[in-house]
């Protein structure tokens, strides 16, 4: 293996098969279940290479643990977990409308319409809002393309889009940041907006405040991991 960058104790490797790995005192780094870890490119391997100097084991969501999540879970069994992403969709955020607040319905409306249509044109669905709690089902049949899109993602994508999911309770809103369609501010504030908006109207609690300032800079977390395990 031919030593790419040294930072400390960290090296990162770069094997004949074009995977990157890191070195920490002259041992490779591996997962929780004792996997190995092979990066698909070097801005990557690099990105964990940071968070692994910044030893910040508090945080929920962070670049280790996407990758780890990859490795260890999603590598073992794909398709259940395409499958899990998939049913997202059935309690998607931006499905589900408020009717008996005016204000707060004309938000929806202007701001998750626009992606409702966009995700029905770019797979050829029909998603409807609804102000009905009862969960929706969708069924494979229905969404053979947006499965045939996300099984092409590698599994460190399938990981990042979970945890995007997971933040947002959207896998409409995770996908449009995925492609760009929306940044992460407006992920962050497109899957919030009942609680921004009640939060304008009462006032915000620091407690609410500070939970939600950490979802948004997860999301940014996130969004980044993506584009750096794609490029």
């Amino acid at each position: 293996m031919k030593s790419l960058a040294k930072k400390k104790d960290y090296e990162i490797l770069n094997n004949d098969n074009g995977l990157y790995k890191i070195v920490l005192n002259g041992v490779c780094i591996k997962t929780p279940k004792g996997n190995s870890i092979d990066l698909p490119n070097l801005k990557s391997a690099k990105l964990l290479v940071k968070r692994l100097k910044k030893n910040n084991k508090n945080k929920i969501i962070d670049e280790i643990k996407i990758t780890y999540t990859a490795i260890d879970k999603v590598a073992l069994n794909k398709q259940k977990y395409i499958k899990e992403v998939l049913q997202v969709l059935s309690t998607d955020t931006i499905v589900f409308i408020s009717d008996n607040q005016e204000k707060l319905y004309s938000k929806q409306k202007k701001y998750w319409e626009p992606l409702i249509l966009w995700i029905n044109e770019k797979f050829d669905l029909d998603l409807k809002h609804t102000s009905n709690l009862q969960i929706q089902n969708y069924s494979l049949d229905k969404n053979r393309l947006l499965n045939s899109y996300i099984n092409k993602f590698s599994i460190y994508e399938l990981s990042a889009l979970i945890s995007l999911t997971s933040l947002t309770n959207s896998l409409i809103i995770s996908i449009a940041l995925i492609e760009s369609k929306i940044n992460y501010n407006q992920a962050f504030r497109f899957s919030f907006l009942e609680e921004l908006f009640q939060a304008s109207i009462w006032g915000k609690d620091k407690e609410a405040y500070s939970r939600l300032n950490s979802i948004k800079l997860d999301i940014k977390l996130v969004k980044y991991y993506f584009d750096s395990i794609k490029n």
